[in-house]
């Protein structure tokens, strides 16, 4: 009987990624009010995604300093805070689908993820030789990460509402935006969601 309830879930089991997660307001966890999450793996041992729309206090030059690098200091873009797992850890998201290799994430169709020395080679070159624009890229510190079945129980509890991938909330909208611009992928705004929960707890 146990292994026939395995197969039903294993049948049943649909992946998030490559998706966003929005914060329901107000979710009551200071890591995650108001974010933007890309979820970038979801499977049955569980999910991998980074906040997009919360800066972190260092800008893109500060951290190439830090990582070693004798140029770029000057950069002034914006780091963002990717999740509150490893925040020393680097990641690099590229809407560059020619981006190959080990450890590469790929997200979607375009979309890749990276965070090693070689994705941040080519963010401290763009940054002193910037080329025409061609790869869009967002520089992460750390990551969101849930265990098997934790994420699927936070979305039944209402915390998150689950959206399609769309880059241009990634790269063409500012960040302050980017929540409210989600919502909108699945014709809600935040007050919608404000007044369907409590009709559902009247």
């Amino acid at each position: 009987m146990r292994g026939a309830f395995a197969r039903e879930v294993t049948m049943t089991f649909r992946s998030l990624a490559p998706g966003f997660l929005i914060a329901s307001p107000p979710l009551g966890d200071p890591n995650f009010d108001r974010t933007v999450v890309l979820v970038a793996v979801h499977n049955e041992d569980g999910a991998l995604g980074f906040v997009v729309n919360r800066a972190s206090r260092l800008v893109l030059g500060e951290l190439l300093e830090l990582a070693g690098y004798e140029r770029g200091h000057e950069d002034a873009s914006k780091v963002w805070v990717g999740g509150p797992v490893q925040p020393q850890s680097g990641w690099v998201v590229s809407d560059d689908p020619e981006i190959t290799g080990r450890g590469v994430i790929a997200v979607g169709q375009r979309l890749r993820i990276s965070s090693s020395r070689a994705a941040f080679d080519e963010v401290a070159r763009d940054a002193t030789e910037p080329g025409d624009g061609g790869v869009r890229r967002l520089v992460m510190l750390g990551y969101s990460g849930w265990g098997p079945g934790q994420l699927e129980s936070e979305i039944a509890r209402g915390a998150w509402l689950p959206t399609p991938l769309d880059e241009r909330v990634l790269f063409d909208c500012a960040a302050e935006d980017r929540w409210e611009r989600a919502y909108a992928l699945v014709g809600l705004t935040p007050g919608n969601m404000i007044s369907m929960r409590t009709v559902g707890e009247a």
